[in-house]
């Protein structure tokens, strides 16, 4: 039986818009493109969601690897409160599955000082809706390693096989499945929605409940940074 539905955040529940910010600001597209695997997918962003790179430092790190983009690169961060917009839905969707009997959980790579800013600013109108959560820059834990998602399971005391995990990356959905969840990949509301009606529904009124089997080929690759 299923009783809690865990969400990803960036990307299932809020827009992570940064290249829309990036056009409101009026910056390059050569900037965006280039944002896209320096910044935003660089061992340094990764390290902050991670928590083992403090903001300040990062922040040096990225100036440095940017230098030519020194000037866009600090507008977009003196605008990082801008980063995420939540979807219309979020709040709803939570509610609804609340009402129905379940317990719902945030599990996030987020980094800690950029969570709290966004916090702060009503980015996440959902947090005070949810049950619990656990969010990597917090406890120096990441997906998809199996440790964030027994964070999460201890903290609660939850059993994983009565857990299903919304995320929109395969091999964060596949880290749960190896611990014992069930996984969604989300793509869009309305598929991920009907997924998780089917699942709750196979899983809640039919016998047995079978654990989705369908292995996914994407792991995750972490990059290292050569300090």
């Amino acid at each position: 039986m299923i009783k809690n539905v865990v969400f990803d955040i960036g990307n299932v529940l809020v827009d992570f818009r940064w290249r829309e910010l990036m056009k409101n600001l009026n910056l390059s597209k050569e900037a965006q493109d280039r944002f896209e695997t320096s910044v935003f997918g660089s061992c340094w962003w990764h390290d902050l969601d991670h928590g083992t790179i403090d903001e300040k430092d990062a922040v040096i790190r990225l100036r440095e690897d940017n230098i030519e983009f020194r000037e866009a690169f600090d507008l977009v961060w003196e605008n990082r409160d801008k980063l995420v917009k939540p979807y219309d839905y979020a709040v709803s969707w939570i509610d609804s599955l609340k009402e129905q009997g379940y317990h719902v959980y945030l599990l996030s790579n987020y980094p800690r000082d950029i969570f709290t800013l966004h916090a702060n600013v009503g980015s996440f109108p959902f947090l005070d809706h949810v049950d619990g959560k656990i969010v990597s820059g917090f406890v120096q834990m990441i997906k998809p390693d199996a440790d964030i998602y027994e964070k999460l399971i201890d903290t609660y005391q939850l059993s994983a096989s009565e857990c299903v995990f919304i995320d929109d990356r395969e091999e964060n959905v596949q880290g749960a499945i190896n611990v014992g969840m069930q996984g969604i990949v989300f793509k869009t509301y309305e598929q991920a929605s009907n997924e998780l009606k089917q699942i709750l529904a196979e899983c809640n009124y039919s016998e047995p409940c079978k654990l989705k089997q369908n292995m996914l080929e994407n792991t995750s690759r972490h990059t290292t940074c050569v300090q």
